[in-house]
């Protein structure tokens, strides 16, 4: 694999004999067929390798723990061609960015989701840490601020990876990697990580158990995993599942409750679990952008009626649990 995409695996080059090497790299190389066999993805991956040699795109200093990501940059430098790249790679989901005077406004207004679970997290340094559906890798340069041994995200969608490699290729935080594999194919890291983070995941998968059994597993005994979600505003555990769509989400297969998160945890096999609702997911965090310029929350809410989906569901809160192995 070519540089830059090759740069984001390179720091679990140590850990090889560790996790099942030859089953990360045929899961890695799916994706990167997808890419190759592109004309829109491969012509960006070749853009995003000139990027990479050219030295004045390097951050002069980097900034992680303001609400937006930042990388100084040299003053003098044309940030044209990495506006025109970024818009190329659009939707671009969690965020938001700011690079240089250029300022990458994403979907999400990601630090008010950072806000609510970041005291739910060990704030411990050298951990090895994982952010399952890292989407561009917001929160992992987020996790880069406790000091990890290794923070690895793992998200399948080729989009995903080529945002991350661009801006690694800027920041170049140090112990992060980046791998373009889904939640079931953890099972490559049988007891490997301290901490797992995964939002915004578990009602994409049509076998929760199944998931979070992966979590499980993928994690060290003592470790902690915390899941992030919508979820449906009841206090018993059950579960919405709509038989078309949910927030005109294709691949929306059961909204948990918060309760059933807790149970999904419980039946696991976790230990200390504890959940903590959010209330209702608002326009506010989650909008339409430059950067993202389709539909968002808004077009997914009735709109005579905001605690109601278009389909005439709950709507959307969030949610998260956290529990040990």
């Amino acid at each position: 694999m070519e540089r830059p995409l090759y740069n984001t695996m390179s720091p679990l080059r140590p850990y090889r004999g560790e996790f099942k090497a030859q089953e990360v790299i045929q899961e890695c190389g799916k994706v990167w067929r997808l890419i190759t066999r592109s004309s829109h993805w491969n012509a960006i991956r070749r853009s995003l390798s000139g990027l990479n040699y050219n030295g004045n795109l390097s951050a002069t200093a980097v900034h992680l723990h303001a609400d937006a990501i930042t990388a100084e940059m040299p003053a003098d430098i044309d940030l044209a061609p990495l506006r025109d790249l970024c818009r190329s790679l659009i939707s671009w989901r969690t965020g938001p960015f700011q690079l240089g005077d250029f300022v990458l406004d994403t979907e999400w207004q990601s630090h008010m989701k950072w806000g609510r679970v970041a005291p739910m997290i060990p704030q411990k340094s050298g951990l090895r840490i994982a952010d399952v559906g890292c989407s561009n890798g917001y929160f992992l340069y987020k996790l880069a601020t406790l000091d990890p041994e290794l923070a690895i995200g793992f998200d399948p969608i080729e989009r995903c990876w080529l945002q991350f490699a661009l801006l690694q290729s800027i920041m170049r935080v140090p112990k992060l990697a980046f791998l373009p594999m889904g939640i079931l194919a953890l099972d490559a890291f049988p007891s490997f990580f301290d901490f797992i983070l995964c939002m915004g995941v578990i009602y994409h998968q049509r076998d929760q158990a199944l998931a979070v059994k992966r979590l499980y597993d993928a994690t060290r005994p003592g470790g902690h995993v915390l899941m992030e979600s919508l979820v449906v505003p009841h206090d018993e555990p059950l579960v919405v599942t709509p038989p078309d769509r949910y927030a005109k989400m294709r691949n929306s297969w059961t909204i948990p409750s918060a309760a059933s998160l807790m149970t999904l945890f419980l039946d696991a096999g976790f230990h200390d679990v504890q959940v903590k609702s959010f209330g209702p997911l608002t326009p506010a965090e989650q909008r339409r952008t430059e950067f993202a310029p389709f539909e968002s929350l808004a077009d997914f809410l009735d709109p005579h009626d905001s605690s109601r989906t278009i389909e005439g569901h709950p709507a959307p809160h969030t949610a998260a649990v956290i529990g040990r192995r």
